[in-house]
């Protein structure tokens, strides 16, 4: 058994132990709760037939403490309940991927899915069965957008930036516990995934607090403290007192007729503001070796200021504003000590001290949840390896497969590189229907895609430099905007071509190029198309039917051919899917239309 599966089997059985016990006490102090209040009504019923209201009164509030200090411990054992289910959940899914049942997960990043990204859609980044749904455990709106930005190569990134982050993403692969921690903390709040726009507007909007704001609530405290005094020895009857109390609430009205729209912009974002505060918490007093991680922690204590602290500051004016919804204690405080100005005023405060730096913190956040979703591949996958970043041109990868498979997964060897002074530049390869081509480009693809990430790869060995990925592989249809899938794939390519005019390094990943036409013209299309785009110094894999093709290798020594093959047991087609060097020798296409009904016997 592996290290990881052992890891998530011995803490789901942990967590179900720690369940059964938390009911146990959950149940025992339901009842308590109920008995207290029991007795209070009972004792409060005695004391009153008794007519000793002095015991009654006391005994109601002995009681009311008593059941205040359960329920505070009664919530607190529901909490622990609730984080151990989420934490036999998410080791749970610990095992899923291991096992290749991820395609259980409800999240699929379908919101990403864009068929106009370079390669995205072709190598199931995003969607169903995808790489997005394997490894994510993001669970607020900047975790999530980051994740997509790194799986999308949003930059790309140089060979000092992908060595830093596998250093960043082998440290978090080892915190798991802290990882879990990380997720539970922003998932429990259930509020993560939110729209904040509206919060980080009001932030970033700063605005110059006015001396009013600074002054007058002073002067009406005194005058208050004054009056209250004076009414306590009667020089002033109470009705002044009670008129004092009504100018203070008009002084706080006036001066405060912004404050609704705050409260119910805090009101709505309590929990967000809560969940982040937890998770920049965890960031913060957790010691970090990799330099990412170190540049990233220190961005949230830049400039003599510190994320967590001004966060917590902010939590602390938000729970206030919580209380003045119609609060009684509230009301007699905002009367007295005019305290929705004082709320108000700090907020503005905190607001042009930090307000612009928020988005940034959160930000950074949502980093360090991307990355430890990316780091689930190296605790989960300990039989893979971390690429090594050519300098040069090339590709090379010992036992390679297709990270998402699974069991069902076949490795493969396979270079793309200079040996014996032949420079190699295109892959063609060729096979019959169903015998692995398709998979093996995004094999190649999604690794490549890993290996920029910084990930480990499903490998015992990868080697490679440093490319812009191009794909053209899933052309279809767009009958909205009147685009056949022929046309689509010419609009893929066209990208494809202009990207390696332009100077980028292009790997391109060709299957069944140009196959809505007629066999003269696709093969006349591909070879030219492959020449081109060795011509602008692209590298890349093509499968093709086009056994003619394979006739290039003859004249281009930067092109080798590699085919699959089947075979026959039964009658019945099998496949072993693994890479031969040649073209292929195989067809299987008649044999599968007289499974279709096919009678070749009346031709």
């Amino acid at each position: 058994m592996s290290r990881a599966l052992n890891f998530y089997e011995n803490e789901i059985t942990n967590y179900k132990d720690k369940l059964k016990i938390l009911n146990n006490i959950i149940n025992i102090i339901s009842t308590i709760r109920l008995v207290i209040i029991i007795l209070i009504i009972s004792s409060a019923y005695y004391f009153y037939k008794k007519e000793n209201i002095l015991f009654l009164i006391g005994s109601v509030i002995i009681g009311f403490l008593l059941f205040i200090v359960v329920a505070v411990f009664h919530n607190k054992k529901i909490k622990e309940r609730n984080e151990s289910k989420l934490y036999i959940s998410i080791n749970g899914k610990g095992i899923n991927r291991i096992n290749g049942r991820f395609k259980e997960e409800e999240d699929k990043g379908e919101e990403f899915l864009n068929d106009k990204h370079p390669f995205t859609s072709d190598l199931d980044v995003f969607g169903r069965n995808s790489l997005f749904q394997m490894i994510n455990s993001t669970k607020t709106k900047f975790g999530r957008e980051k994740l997509r930005d790194i799986l999308s190569l949003k930059e790309i990134p140089s060979k000092e930036k992908i060595i830093n982050r596998q250093e960043a993403i082998k440290e978090l692969g080892n915190k798991v516990k802290w990882r879990q921690e990380l997720e539970v903390k922003s998932t429990f709040k259930k509020s993560g995934l939110r729209d904040i726009s509206d919060l980080l507007e009001w932030a970033e909007s700063q605005k110059e607090i006015k001396p009013i704001f600074k002054i007058v609530p002073y002067i009406f405290i005194f005058i208050t403290m004054v009056s209250i005094i004076l009414v306590a020895v009667r020089i002033l009857p109470i009705t002044y007192l009670i008129l004092v109390f009504m100018i203070n609430y008009l002084v706080v009205k006036t001066l405060t007729k912004d404050l609704s729209q705050v409260i119910s912009l805090f009101n709505n974002h309590k929990k967000d503001i809560e969940a982040y505060t937890n998770l920049l918490d965890l960031i913060d007093k957790e010691d970090f070796k990799a330099e990412l991680l170190k540049g990233l922690k220190l961005k949230l204590r830049s400039n003599n200021s510190s994320a967590i602290k001004e966060m917590k500051a902010l939590k602390s004016l938000v729970d206030w504003l919580g209380d003045s919804s119609g609060n009684a204690y509230y009301l007699i405080l905002n009367v007295t000590l005019l305290s929705d100005i004082f709320i108000l005023r700090n907020l503005e405060e905190w607001r042009n001290l930090n307000g612009n730096k928020l988005k940034e913190w959160l930000e950074i956040m949502g980093e360090f949840e991307a990355l430890s979703s990316i780091s689930n591949l190296s605790f989960d996958f300990e039989d893979w390896c971390y690429p090594k970043i050519y300098d040069e041109d090339g590709l090379e990868g010992i036992e390679v497969a297709h990270p998402m498979l699974g069991d069902k997964a076949v490795s493969n060897n396979f270079n793309l590189n200079s040996k014996n002074g032949i420079s190699r530049k295109v892959a063609l390869i060729t096979g019959s229907n169903m015998s692995g081509k398709s998979t093996f480009l995004r094999t190649i693809g999604v690794n490549l895609l890993l290996s920029y990430i910084g990930a480990p790869v499903c490998a015992k060995e990868f080697s490679c430099s440093i490319f812009s990925i191009y794909t053209c592989m899933r052309t279809k249809d767009n009958l909205e905007e009147s685009i056949s899938s022929f046309y689509a794939e010419i609009l893929r390519i066209k990208i494809l071509i202009e990207a390696a005019k332009n100077g980028e390094k292009v790997f391109f990943l060709l299957d069944e190029i140009f196959k809505g036409t007629n066999s003269r013209d696709r093969h006349e299309g591909a070879k030219v198309l492959i020449n081109q785009l060795v011509d602008n110094g692209a590298m890349g894999l093509v499968s093709t039917h086009d056994l003619e093709l394979c006739e290039l290798e003859e004249t281009r020594k930067w092109l080798k051919n590699y085919n699959f093959q089947e075979y026959y047991e039964d009658d019945k087609i099998k496949f072993d899917y693994t890479l031969r060097e040649g073209k292929s020798k195989t067809q299987n296409a008649v044999h599968l239309m007289k499974l279709a009904g096919i009678n070749f016997e009346n031709k």
